[in-house]
């Protein structure tokens, strides 16, 4: 089906390379040359069972993954170009949606020198805070596009996951963590799978984001809280997550006040401030329930959330 879609647009179709899964078998992504273009094209087909080792499918959860994909088109197609300027995304270039199946042709950027990077240093994690920054400013002034609520783990995506979490503390006052974040007056776009792996860098260590399925309303730092737990062991968020928190803080500030007055920057940042503890604890509610043995949990998370506990406990 994919090469009938392509053909509708492309007269020479040529493969580069062979093709890499998408996650539970939804699809593939293929490097391609599309009429002399060099591309990366993500077929997406939710089959109606995903596999995978810690998740019993049901119909909300295939829901939601089908969803994802086409929340994903319709930013390549309605504000990637909007971002020029801001912070560097993959140009679309043709994109198709048709019941289940989308299929999204991408400006391949390992031709522009990204790559991946496995072992991250301090720069490299400037350059993602700094991406972040600019990529939440910017949304600050048009948070509705995307899910409703941005992420994979936020307590109204994840019912399946909250009936198997085991009795908690965290269970007991989940919809009081989940209010904290939803209730905040000051909300923006996140990207919403912040990981190392969704970010490449070129030898001049620019950045670029893709991968924007769980792209929707949040705070900011719910993308700075996944961004560390891809990079950072226990032993590295505590020596680490509070500088280059500062360090988002600053560069998020700087944005603002373009925006906004210095007050409303302020008071952004404040309330986000306070929130640090929360955001974490909620992610720390969804791990319990989709895997409560994950390697994500650690010290550092629990005791974020045991600050959220003693703020919700009134």
């Amino acid at each position: 089906m994919l090469y009938e879609i392509l053909s509708e647009k492309f007269h020479d179709i040529i493969d580069k390379e062979s093709s890499s899964q998408l996650w539970s078998g939804c699809g593939c992504v293929n490097r391609m040359c599309l009429d002399g273009m060099d591309v990366v094209v993500k077929f997406a087909q939710v089959p109606t069972q995903l596999i995978h080792r810690n998740i019993v499918q049901t119909d909300f959860a295939l829901a939601r993954k089908l969803k994802s994909y086409q929340i994903e088109l319709a930013f390549y197609q309605q504000q990637a170009a909007r971002l020029d300027g801001v912070c560097l995304v993959p140009k679309p270039i043709h994109a198709v949606q048709r019941d289940c199946t989308t299929c999204l042709v991408l400006s391949d950027f390992s031709g522009g020198g990204f790559r991946a990077e496995s072992d991250p240093c301090t720069e490299h994690h400037h350059q993602v805070l700094t991406w972040l920054a600019d990529f939440h400013s910017y949304f600050m002034i048009q948070n509705d596009i995307g899910w409703q609520e941005g992420g994979y783990w936020h307590l109204a995506t994840r019912p399946d996951e909250f009936q198997r979490m085991a009795h908690s503390e965290l269970k007991t006052h989940a919809n009081s963590i989940a209010a904290l974040i939803r209730d905040c007056p000051y909300r923006t776009q996140i990207h919403g799978d912040a990981k190392i792996a969704n970010f490449v860098f070129n030898s001049e260590l620019a950045v670029l984001g893709y991968d924007f399925q769980y792209l929707g309303s949040g705070l900011g730092i719910q993308d700075v809280m996944l961004y560390f737990t891809s990079v950072f062991d226990n032993d590295g968020l505590y020596t680490h997550a509070d500088e280059l928190l500062e360090y988002y803080f600053v560069k998020l500030a700087d944005n603002l006040i373009t925006k906004h007055s210095m007050q409303n920057s302020r008071d952004i940042v404040s309330c986000w401030r306070e929130l640090w503890p929360v955001v974490w604890s909620d992610f720390h509610r969804f791990l319990l329930g989709w895997k409560p043995d994950h390697f994500k949990i650690n010290e550092y998370m629990c005791k974020q959330s045991q600050n959220t506990l003693r703020l919700v406990r009134g």
